[in-house]
This record gives structure tokens, sequence and C-alpha cells, in this order.
């Protein structure tokens, strides 16, 4: 290429741009980008020859900070492009020599103390997790995003937690994705991002060091949750899965529902460590944490990721290199057995009925009012799956969520009454 590629920065310190003061100055800018779990933050380190960030150029914490990465003439001539990186709080400020070096470390979350520092006490009724979010978002005065089915709560604490704190924790307990940034909160369904098709692919010659790993450890083929039902005060277990790797839970729970999708949460996020690959390239517009991307020329190693950090690191000669890590798609057991309170085989002995659904409709409600158990939905789903999982897809949904999602107008088979219709075999 007859252009020389280069990376540059921009940073605005409360506002003003700072570049022509810093630019001799700078050593180094890392951006990480994180898919979920924790904010995304940048590093700023300078050479400080004249001792004037131990002075009066040392930032405050708490100051406001926003930077984007400029590419320019990058893969050929003409190939400009630009990473935002978004709006940061500093957060750590140190200084070490000699020669003396300042490091500027800040972090994406909101200014705003509603947010991130007062702790609160409250009780959370008959709400969902979009409508938790509404709310917290609207105190802190930032924008919300929300993408992913609606999830609903019965009942949940928040003892002596931030909002910040609180809601990471609600997002991982129901198997969502959450990150803050540019001053928004992003609440997303990580299946919905693993399944979309990859943005690049990278192969075996484009990186400098790369580690892949697949392991046993600390993965699961089923999970058991043991929980009480809040209305009836009897104990009740929900087995997700099988096989002899089975993760043991005590979570509280709404309903067999509510045990259910905790427990295939955590499965979920237990089970991303199942393959791993890191690795290191010269930066590349298509690598943004929760986004896919293709490994190829590795042998075993080969296949789908989706990205849960990127690290993108500028030097001050305006060389850029990202550090990725990734896990293997696939993983997900959000389509495994459930089973309520597991009892011997059962068969029918008579004939059920048929029920149409209607609006506000619950498999959960219809077996508590035909058949007088509400643990038994996971039966009328089983004997339903087909259609309500055709009705589901008809109107645009990847499934229905193991029966969550029902829709009016779908016509259901009922089982038998228990005492009525169902006898134990051999018997």
């Amino acid at each position: 290429m007859s252009k020389a590629r280069r990376a540059s920065i921009n940073i605005s310190y409360e506002n003003i741009n700072i570049m022509e003061d810093i630019e001799d100055d700078l050593k180094s800018f890392s951006y990480t980008d994180a898919a979920s779990g924790e904010s995304d933050s940048i590093e700023i380190t300078v050479k400080d020859r004249e001792r004037k960030w131990m002075r009066g150029w040392m930032p405050e914490k708490g100051n406001h900070i926003s930077a984007d990465i400029l590419f320019k003439d990058w893969m050929c001539d003409g190939d400009d492009w630009d990473m935002y990186c978004g709006e940061f709080e500093v957060d750590d400020v140190s200084v070490s020599g000699p020669p003396a070096v300042c490091k500027i470390g800040a972090v994406s979350i909101p200014r705003s103390e509603a947010f991130n520092e007062e702790e609160r006490t409250k009780n959370w009724e008959n709400v969902t997790v979009k409508e938790i979010a509404e709310e917290i978002a609207s105190r802190a005065g930032i924008e919300f995003f929300y993408d992913a089915d609606e999830i609903s709560i019965m009942a949940l604490e928040q003892d002596k937690q931030t909002d910040c704190k609180f809601l990471y924790a609600v997002c991982k307990k129901y198997g969502l994705a959450m990150k803050v940034f540019a001053n928004k909160i992003v609440i997303f369904d990580e299946a919905l991002y693993e399944a979309e098709a990859p943005t690049i692919t990278l192969h075996y010659y484009d990186f400098s060091k790369f580690s892949y790993n697949t392991t046993l450890a600390g993965t699961y083929t089923g999970a058991k949750i043991a929980y009480t039902d809040p209305g009836t005060s009897e104990d009740h277990v929900v087995t997700v899965g099988g096989g002899s790797r089975i993760m043991e839970m005590n979570e509280e729970a709404d309903s067999a529902a509510d045990a259910q999708r905790k427990a295939i949460a955590a499965l979920n996020t237990a089970n991303k460590k199942d393959v791993t690959f890191s690795g290191t390239v010269m930066a590349r517009k298509g690598l943004v944490a929760s986004s896919c991307i293709n490994i190829e020329g590795f042998g075993r190693p080969d296949g789908t990721y989706y990205i849960d950090e990127v690290i993108t690191k500028i030097s001050g000669n305006g060389a850029s290199q990202q550090s990725i890590s990734a896990h293997r798609v696939g993983y997900r057991m959000d389509d495994a057995t459930i089973m309520i309170d597991a009892k011997p085989e059962m068969k029918e002995a008579g004939e059920g009925t048929s029920y149409t659904v209607v609006k506000g409709d619950t498999l959960w409600g219809i077996a508590n009012a035909l058949l007088d158990s509400p643990l038994r939905y996971a039966e009328i789903y089983n004997i339903n799956k087909e259609v309500i999982e055709a009705a589901a897809q008809e109107r645009g949904k990847k499934d229905s969520s193991n029966g969550h999602w029902i829709f009016p107008g779908t016509v259901l088979l009922i089982p038998a009454p228990e005492a009525e219709g169902m006898v134990e075999n051999g018997e």
C-alpha cells in the first residue's frame, strides 16, 4: 500500500478535546469492550517528563472522558473507519517512575449516584425484568435498550444494593446479558446474538498469538433446582437435562417455570467455558463484543465463536492490535428436557379434552384450572410441543421458550385429569 496505515485517538475531557495538548505525551491507549457482566473501560498512559500530570494536569476521579479511535488507510488505501468507545468516568489514577508515567483508568458507568452509588432496599412484585430496568433507567436519567422476551417475576427483593449491581444480578439470574455503553443500559438475550451470522472470518495466519481450550471442569449436562412453592408451601424439584454432571441448585423461585428459567440460565453460564478461544490480531472492523466470528485453519478449534470481550490497544506510534476472548456457540441448554418432581412413568387410561387459548393464558394457569395442578404445565407443553412451537414461529419468535409463549387461538390437547385418566405403569 502506498500510504502508511495509522490509528489515532480522539479524547475529550469534560467535553473539551485535549488531543493537541497530550498527543506528544501519549504512550498508549486501551479500550475494553465487554459483552456482558462488567462495564466497558479505557486506560490512557501518558509520559510525564515535565511532571505536569503530577501537578495541575492530574485528572480528578469522577470526571468525564469520551473517546473514539480513528483508523486511516488501514487494510488498504482509503480504508478509513472509526470505533466509538463511548463515555466514561475516571475511577483510577496512578503515577510511577522514573521516568514519570501517568495512567488514567475510566469506566462506562453512567454519572448517576442513583444508579451506581445509592444503596436501595425495595420489594419488587408482579413485574417483568424489562419493567425493573425501565424504572431504574428512568430514575438514573439514562437511556435504555431491551432486546429479549418478557420475563415475569412474582416477587424479588433488592436488599441494600445499588441499582447497578441489582440489575446486573437480575439479568444474570434470568440468563440475560447486560452492559452499560455510552450512558445507556443495554439488556439483550445472548442466545439471539449467538444465532446471528458471523461478522468476520479469522484464519490461523491472522493471529500473532492464540490459545484454545476445551474442558469438562465446571461444565454440566443438567441441573436440579429445589424450591418451595410460595402459594402452597410445598417443596418441589425441577430437573433440566440429565446425564452424570448435574449442577445442584437451591434457589428461590416463584413457580416451576421460574425455577426452570433460572436453572437453564445457570447451566448456560457455566457451559460457556466448554470450548474457549483467545488470541491477538491486527485491529479489524468487525471485532465487536457480542458478535460472532468464524475461526478457520486451526483444525479442531475451527468453528463459530461468540465474542465475550475485545481489548483494542493503540500505541503512541499509531500501531493497533486487538485481543479477543470468545466461547464456541452451540453449548446452550434452552431445549433440554424438563422434569418436575420426577415420578414413575405414567400412561393415559382415558381421553383428554381440547382447549383454545385466550389472551392472558399461560400453560401454568391452564394446568391449574383444568387439571388442578399447575405443575402439569410441562405435560401440556410436551403433548402440544409441535403446535405451540409452530404458533410461536408464525409470530416471528425463534421458539416458545419451552411453552412460555402461547397465543390466542391455539388449540391445545389437555390430558385427562390424573385421578381418572392416569395410572402408573405396571398397575
